[in-house]
């Protein structure tokens, strides 16, 4: 990969202490349950890796990687903590290092954290007794299979909540596990390790004064808080000596969390683990626990380019260099380093919808690599102890199973549907080698997903990415294409894909404000949106009915939202929903959960228990139907076809897009 005219930065080749990297671009470490049970490296971690290193990035990072059978999350938690892991560490490197790229591991003890310890009947290591944890009412829009599956690990005949106050020897292992698995990582061709000391991990619990009140040598002063980081960084350093780049990840700050870190903590630890050796400080932040919206706040930043400030304040306080990241684009990362605020730039939720974006980049079209959608799949799932995923590149973890070959048997395949999905399947397709045509019956691509775009931006360059990656595979597309049977004998194609989607149901209650759809409001978002009157009620749970509530309201309506139900948008990763909604209260959106919709009347909706929201119009997103009219036409006429999308009666753009790529594989 060459240098771009358009980003000189961020692929212009760098160092971390002896690392040399072939540019500034690091794929951020994320913790993602892919390892065999006992931490091994399995297939599908490598797999998942390579496609990163294949895209370009100049160092990747392993999250979460455990450095003791103790302290870890999950049985599929990768781990470094047994020799018997070192042949699958060594694999994992080989792969990286033939593509180019430079690989490191993230060493982590989890701490009050360990849930695999809770689970076990193991006490969890803790540098203070901590207090009574306490959840705010966000914390509770979760399902019921959600709630199960995040509880699960607790309700085991064997777990417990015992808290460990961890002693002088107690710590004193810590400091040998890290080195031990430092030694391991080192034979197994790693060129990086970066010490966790942040999101309320073991390390970070002792530099935190909210978790950490021992008045002991471990405790008191910032120094005294920081010992346990200094000696882990020293014995890892006196194990890999110059032959491994050694760093810490460190919060900047705790938010929503009462006498948390600051950044002038993070400051004077930042110097102090400099003097001891570092080689550089990637910076990140954490969140009090119980907070619904901490995370979004924190290390997994809903607002675009959060954390670069606070990267900035380290990097001016240290020689070293500093890593950033956090929902950052490739012009805001360029940016981000022209200005002095950092060295070195991580993506994380964007190499996982777009693996290829550092290539991308240095091509100067960084538009080119599938966007991040922002819809928090990812990190939603690691909550539910689950394997990561990704809500818009089902590839993602799935690189074995999915992989796109070239085909032996090239046919001429029809797709019919220019939404998401139909999109997916013909550029998936095409890129293959087979002759694809796609028909769509309005004058634009993307379905659905031109309203979604509209009441969600993020979701807008999916559309984009879509078309044009459709436009790259050589996809043939007719706009104002209405599919007949008869049509469809005259093209005469070897194969036909049905796309298309599903119609919104529309209530039948009269007398009252007029009653839309989303199928209403699609055509042409802007101006509909503009004709809205001031008083909105929406009727429905799932993501477009609150992401319309939400855009309703960005422009100035009075809007109400009433649902029977008490979740809201259940499609996307926990995280995601408890922004959304907050999102909703704070822009004065009227919630109206686990409430029934009787009737309209001409003053607004009535719900069950006679009570009336006042209304000028209402926004009906409760149910779709598919729409299998050119399928049941085409079969009935004796010609097989594939059904895929919300045509099949399974909605949601997340379930559609892996329906089209195991497709598209056969």
């Amino acid at each position: 990969m060459t240098g771009s005219a358009t980003f000189p930065l961020l692929t212009a080749p760098t160092a971390i202490g002896p690392l040399a990297l072939r540019n500034r671009m690091v794929m951020c470490p994320m913790g993602d349950d892919l390892a065999e049970p006992g931490g091994a490296i399995s297939e599908r971690q490598l797999a998942y890796y390579e496609a990163r290193a294949a895209g370009g990035a100049g160092l990747l990072l392993v999250g979460s990687v455990g450095v003791h059978t103790s302290g870890r999350t999950t049985p599929e938690q990768t781990g470094a903590h047994l020799d018997d892991h070192v042949e699958g560490l060594r694999r994992l490197a080989d792969v990286v290092h033939s593509h180019g790229a430079a690989i490191g591991a993230q060493l982590v003890h989890c701490g009050p954290n360990a849930v695999l310890d809770m689970a076990e009947g193991r006490p969890v290591l803790v540098p203070s007794r901590p207090g009574r944890l306490q959840m705010d009412a966000l914390s509770g829009m979760v399902t019921p299979d959600e709630m199960a599956a995040m509880t699960e690990p607790f309700t085991r005949p064997t777990s417990s909540f015992a808290h460990h106050v961890a002693t002088d020897d107690d710590l004193a292992e810590v400091v040998a596990w890290y080195a031990a698995a430092a030694v391991r990582l080192r034979d197994a061709g790693f060129d990086a390790i970066e010490i966790h000391a942040g999101h309320g991990y073991l390390i970070d619990t002792f530099l935190s004064p909210a978790s950490n009140h021992r008045d002991d040598a471990w405790g008191g002063d910032v120094a005294g808080r920081s010992r346990l980081l200094v000696e882990v960084l020293t014995a890892v350093r006196a194990e890999v000596g110059d032959t491994m780049a050694v760093w810490l990840r460190l919060n900047a700050r705790e938010v929503h969390k009462e006498g948390g870190e600051t950044i002038e903590d993070a400051i004077a630890v930042a110097r102090i683990a400099e003097a001891a050796g570092a080689d550089a400080v990637h910076v990140t932040a954490y969140a009090a626990m119980g907070s619904a919206t901490g995370i979004t706040a924190s290390h997994t930043p809903h607002t675009p380019g959060a954390r670069v400030a606070d990267a900035a304040a380290v990097k001016r306080a240290v020689g070293i260099p500093v890593i950033t990241y956090g929902r950052l684009d490739a012009e805001a990362a360029e940016a981000a380093l022209a200005d002095g605020s950092a060295d070195l730039v991580a993506f994380g939720r964007t190499l996982l919808a777009g693996p290829d974006l550092p290539a991308a980049i240095a091509a100067g079209r960084p538009a080119d690599a599938r966007p991040c959608a922002y819809q928090y799949r990812c990190i939603g799932n690691i909550f539910l102890h689950r394997s990561l995923a990704c809500a818009v590149n089902p590839d993602t973890t799935r690189e074995v199973e999915l992989r796109v070959r070239p085909t032996v048997a090239p046919e001429h395949v029809l797709v019919v549907g220019g939404g998401p999905v139909g999109l997916e399947v013909a550029q998936r397709l095409a890129a293959s080698g087979h002759r694809v045509d796609l028909w769509e019956q309005t004058d634009r691509l993307g379905g659905n997903l031109v309203l979604a775009g509209r009441a969600d931006p993020a979701l807008a360059p999916l559309l984009a990415w879509l078309a044009g990656a459709a436009e790259r595979t050589g996809v043939t597309i007719g706009l104002g294409r209405r599919a007949t049977a008869a049509a469809v004998d005259e093209l005469a194609p070897d194969r036909v894909i049905v796309a298309t989607g599903a119609r919104w149901q529309r209530p039948g209650a009269q007398g009252g404000p007029p009653v839309l759809t989303p199928d209403d409001l699609r055509a042409d978002p802007d101006a509909s949106f503009a004709r809205l009157p001031e008083r909105l009620v929406v009727l429905g749970s799932g993501k477009v009915a609150v992401s319309l509530a939400g855009a309703f309201a960005a422009l100035g309506r009075e809007v109400a939202l009433v649902t029977d139900d008490a979740v809201l948008a259940p499609e996307i990763g926990t995280p995601g929903r408890f922004r959304l909604v907050d999102d909703l209260e704070r822009a004065g959106v009227a919630l109206h959960l686990s409430a029934t919709f009787e009737r309209l009347d001409p003053d607004g909706v009535v719900l069950a228990d006679g009570a009336v929201v006042p209304a000028g119009a209402v926004i009906a997103a409760t149910g779709r139907d598919p729409s299998t009219d050119l399928a049941d036409e085409l079969r009935a006429g004796g010609r097989q076809v594939d059904v895929i999308g919300d045509a099949t009666g399974l909605f949601g753009l997340e379930s559609g897009l892996l329906a089209a790529a195991r497709l598209a594989v056969g």
